[in-house]
């Protein structure tokens, strides 16, 4: 991130800390979860609060669509925890300073024309009513009717194309981080009419309805076309079409939602809104959880779930689901990181199985290139090459490194944020780096100054943390894509390999083809050693009433659209 995203401007119109604001991107899943009925969490990583990549029924096999506890309800109040408060209502940038306010109105305020769920990876029709690809770089699509929240200056008018157009380009002002759809594949996006969208890309992009692209939950957000330059109006309040009205709030705490009541889905959604109680503390928002003063909750741990289950018995229901998200290690492309042998010899030395036992109690799987929660694209358990690549060799890696002539009075300087995840990782490395002969010094910052600076300025020889649970397999890959122009790399990693291997799973349209594409992105960047080793993704777990019904599980993201929830306390 350039310092010129780091904009003071943004901070001028409400004085909040920097360090509030990405307590609020880390920690922005708290409500979401609760949105969808998650209610798990991944541990202190995000302040015990629910993450969107975690479900509260079965083991993520189980697939429940809001439908399997019968028609519902109408009516009632949902009551979740909310920590930390958003730092404003605005969902422009600059960078990462708008994730929480952008994920959390993206999933509730704003409608968007389609969204992909991680279960089936196809595209489920929201505003748009049809789309039509005429040829590999165009997509059109129709608009259904839609009508804005009535509040100012949108005053309940109609949903226009020229709305999502403009829309689209405002998000597209914001200084990417990365190789961005927005930036570096979408040409324009037009209203050809009223009712009618078209999309031109610069390359086919096979990815382009997904969450990382024109279906993300923040930058697919349509707001009314002469709101998107009220500055002062967007800090502290939130215009869209979504089955939500922002009714209220605190200074971004205790926010209140109300059901809009001329949302294109008529008697949808069936509860007549949801508040958010702000609490900052973990133990304070389990036990808020436990006096029934919450209707849903994650926990930080299966112990934890474990207690509250045997504590509240039948009045709530707890479960868990593989997250998403996942730990790794990052090396920066330069001095004897450019030397093959020498990244071999780090991966070669991280021991995932010990690691999964220290900082998660067994409950976690180990991650390759894309993680396993995306089944249909993640390597398969039993493949070789990743086997491979998962193997702990200390011996082997003493020889990789002596043959680079690795100098092993160096002490690698291993940069990571104060958060808990980050901290605790970064302690295991450096104990299993000593068995090798591998010297490292922690290098603990604070989380602003960790992420605007050593990882999106790149300066580090090494850092480790843990992702957010992205959506889809796209966004994993694209981490490795080399630096070009203002499309950039945390690891300024550069590899005419991995770059053509990434790009081609990508412009490939076919389905069954595109997967095997991906299996072969992953080989190559195992075989390459890229610089970013992925360790572990946990198991997250979390509960609610047993009257809160209707729950969307199984269906990642999906859930945080929820609209069928509904409360059974008759």
């Amino acid at each position: 991130m350039s310092d010129n995203e780091l904009d003071l401007r943004y901070w001028t119109g409400r004085r909040v800390s920097r360090r509030r604001a990405l307590a609020g991107a880390a920690a922005a899943g708290a409500g979401l979860a609760a949105l969808g009925l998650v209610g798990c969490s991944g541990g202190d990583d995000d302040n015990g609060n629910g993450n969107g990549g975690k479900t509260p029924e079965g083991d993520g096999n189980t697939v429940n669509d809001g439908t399997q506890d019968g028609p519902g309800k109408p009516g009632g109040i949902l009551r979740v925890r909310q920590n930390p408060a958003l730092p404003s209502m605005n969902p422009f940038g600059p960078g990462i300073f708008a994730l929480a306010q952008g994920l959390f109105l993206g999933f509730t305020v704003f409608d968007h024309m389609w969204y992909v769920p991680t279960d089936t990876g196809v595209r489920e029709l929201f505003l748009a009513t049809q789309v039509e690809q005429p040829d590999d770089r165009t997509v059109i699509a129709t608009l259904g009717d839609a009508v804005f929240h009535n509040k100012q200056p949108a005053n309940g008018r109609k949903v226009l194309a020229s709305d999502v157009a403009a829309s689209f380009k405002r998000f597209r002002q914001e200084a990417p981080t990365g190789f961005s759809w927005y930036h570096h594949v979408m040409d324009d996006i037009v209203a050809s009419d009223e009712r009618t969208v078209k999309i031109t890309q610069k390359t086919a992009w096979a990815w382009v309805f997904t969450s990382s692209n024109a279906g993300s939950p923040i930058w697919s957000s349509i707001l009314p076309e002469e709101i998107l330059t009220m500055d002062d109006l967007l800090q502290k309040d939130a215009v869209g079409s979504g089955h939500w009205v922002l009714d209220g709030h605190d200074n971004g705490a205790n926010i209140k939602l109300r059901k809009f009541d001329k949302f294109r889905v008529a008697g949808q959604p069936l509860l007549d809104g949801i508040d958010f109680r702000y609490i900052t503390d973990d133990n304070a928002g389990i036990a808020a959880f436990r006096a029934g003063e919450i209707d849903t909750t994650g926990f930080t741990s299966k112990q934890q779930a474990d207690d509250t289950k045997s504590a509240l018995g039948d009045k709530i229901v707890t479960g868990s689901d593989l997250s998403r998200d996942y730990l790794n290690l990052m090396f920066s492309f330069q001095g004897p990181y450019t030397d093959i042998r020498v990244r071999r010899a780090m991966n070669k030395l991280i021991d995932r199985d010990e690691a999964i036992l220290l900082l998660a109690d067994g409950n976690a799987q180990k991650a390759g290139p894309i993680p396993p929660a995306h089944k249909r694209y993640a390597l398969p358990e039993d493949d070789k090459d990743l086997a491979e690549y998962f193997r702990t060799d200390i011996d082997g890696a003493k020889k990789l490194l002596e043959a680079a002539s690795w100098d092993f009075d160096h002490e690698i300087e291993l940069k990571h944020s104060v958060r808990p995840s980050d901290s605790e990782l970064a302690q295991v490395l450096q104990q299993q780096f000593a068995r090798g002969g591998v010297k490292v010094k922690l290098v603990a910052e604070d989380l602003v100054k960790w992420f605007s600076q050593t990882l999106n300025q790149g300066e580090f020889e090494a850092t480790c943390f843990l992702h957010l649970p992205y959506e889809d397999p796209d966004l994993p890959l694209r981490f490795y894509l080399s630096p070009e122009g203002d499309r950039t790399n945390f690891m300024k990693y550069k590899n005419e390999k991995v770059d053509a291997a990434v790009l081609a799973a990508a412009r490939e349209l076919d389905e069954e083809a595109r997967v095997e594409m991906v299996y072969e992105a992953q080989r190559v960047i195992m075989a390459e050693a890229a610089p970013m080793f992925n360790i572990m993704s946990k198991i997250g777990y979390g509960g609610r009433y047993s009257y809160v019904k209707g729950s969307i599980t199984g269906r990642g993201s999906m859930g945080l659209f929820n609209r069928t929830t509904w409360l059974d306390k008759a």
